[in-house]
């Protein structure tokens, strides 16, 4: 498995809509591209990472919580690779979420997020699924989703007041 370059704040390719994986799934490229995002997001202590990120303009991210020190204070998950997925909303209740992300490295910014949501994908094999998430998996699956379609955390703030470098944040806000 390779680290992948992963871009930044700035790249247009950031602020693209990503189109649906078709036949090129069970291609061993694509296989080996999936992988290789795992390998980057565990990397750089992400906890998901989705495929424009690295470049790719397609409908795929991977989420996982396993002791992060980025965010030590969450509810663990397993590896989740997603494939052409789609959210439905199960609370409209929003909750505050401070946010990170790998393309704006070492900052944080406060946003809402809905509680609850339905994820519906496929896995990396083709297979259908579907599960209801909560809390910070609930919080992941939107944040990555939303690189799907060419939004970042920043789009999402009511305020710039939030918007605090991670050292900062660690600091005064935690």
């Amino acid at each position: 498995m390779a680290v992948l370059d992963v871009l930044k704040m700035g790249n247009p390719r950031l602020r693209e809509v990503s189109l649906p994986v078709g036949n090129e799934l069970k291609t061993p490229g694509f296989q080996q591209t999936i992988d290789d995002m795992i390998a980057t997001m565990r990397f750089h202590d992400g906890v998901g990472i989705a495929a424009p990120q690295v470049g790719l303009l397609k409908r795929v991210f991977i989420m996982e919580m396993v002791d992060n020190p980025r965010y030590p204070d969450k509810n663990a998950f397993p590896l989740c690779i997603v494939i052409n997925p789609a959210i439905e909303i199960l609370d409209t209740t929003l909750v505050d979420s401070w946010e990170g992300c790998l393309s704006i490295p070492n900052i944080r910014g406060q946003l809402k997020r809905y509680k609850s949501v339905v994820l519906k994908a496929t896995d990396r094999n083709g297979n259908p699924f579907q599960e209801t998430l909560e809390g910070f998996a609930a919080i992941v699956v939107q944040h990555e989703l939303d690189h799907l379609n060419g939004t970042l955390l920043i789009d999402r703030m009511d305020s710039m007041k939030t918007l605090t470098f991670q050292e900062e944040y660690e600091k005064y806000w935690l």
